[in-house]
């Protein structure tokens, strides 16, 4: 997983803090008229997002705020002096960008284009969270009376957002802990409202609820595994490249993710 950032490392204190940046001035070609396609455009980008803060409030150290320079030197690299047809686009793109690092929330992206229409300022186009909710991808596994136990973890998700499609369900060997019985493993793919961090949450509760005992090996028989895999278009579960069943899954789900 490509974050350097983590919230969870050693403080899972919330201290939401919004970050703004204003009035990005960049060029690039936009439009599809002829005359577009070969004259660089103003472009004005303004975005904000937040992010838990806790750490780095409390160390006031650089290297644990979440690097909205790096953001920021990706949106030049990705406008400046590139080719565009459509605004809406371009700012899909951003927003898009944004969205990869997984700690960011409450995404919003506003580029303009200075005199793009007559008698008027400018045009505009913005993307915001309020108006897309995140996709995610869960994995499922159990191996303690597992057919039941699925069957009752997505009642559960279906209380955190809509459930789109489900990958097939099947039985696995242990991977780990040889010694017990075979998995079974599935995922879905879902939307929802919810934050990277409070889906999180909100999966391990779950795993408290339907009566997961984390006491013993961490690698032994469980009623319910849930995890997310992958969080709108990054994967966030390692274990997607070292077992072939989870591989497969994302295949199935979301395959342009592996590409």
């Amino acid at each position: 997983m490509e974050n350097i950032y983590n919230p969870y490392t050693n403080n899972q204190e919330i201290k939401l803090t919004k970050i703004k940046a204003e009035n990005l001035r960049l060029r690039a070609y936009i439009g599809f008229k002829e005359w577009e396609t070969h004259k660089l455009q103003d472009l004005v980008i303004s975005y904000s997002f937040l992010y838990n803060a806790a750490k780095a409030i409390q160390s006031d150290s650089e290297t644990d705020a979440l690097d909205y320079k790096k953001i920021n030197k990706s949106i030049i690299k990705l406008v400046d002096r590139q080719r565009f047809y459509l605004l809406e686009k371009l700012t899909d793109d951003i927003y898009q960008l944004i969205k990869k690092n997984i700690y960011t929330r409450d995404v919003w992206v506003r580029v303009e284009k200075p005199h793009a229409l007559r008698f008027t300022d400018n045009v505009m186009s913005e993307i915001s969270d309020r108006y897309r909710p995140n996709e995610v991808i869960i994995g499922l596994g159990s191996n303690i009376d597992p057919e039941n136990n699925i069957k009752k973890a997505l009642e559960y998700l279906l209380e955190m957002g809509i459930i789109i499609r489900k990958s097939e369900f099947i039985y696995t060997e242990p991977e780990r802990k040889k010694d017990q019985p075979d998995f079974l493993n599935g995922a879905l793919v879902m939307t929802t409202d919810l934050p990277y961090e409070d889906l999180y949450d909100k999966l391990k509760q779950t795993e408290d609820l339907m009566g997961r005992d984390r006491t013993g090996d961490k690698n032994g028989p469980r009623k319910i595994d849930l995890d997310i895999v992958a969080y709108n278009s990054t994967i966030t579960d390692d274990e997607v490249y070292e077992y072939e069943f989870l591989k497969s899954f994302v295949k199935q789900l979301k395959p342009e993710l592996l590409q």
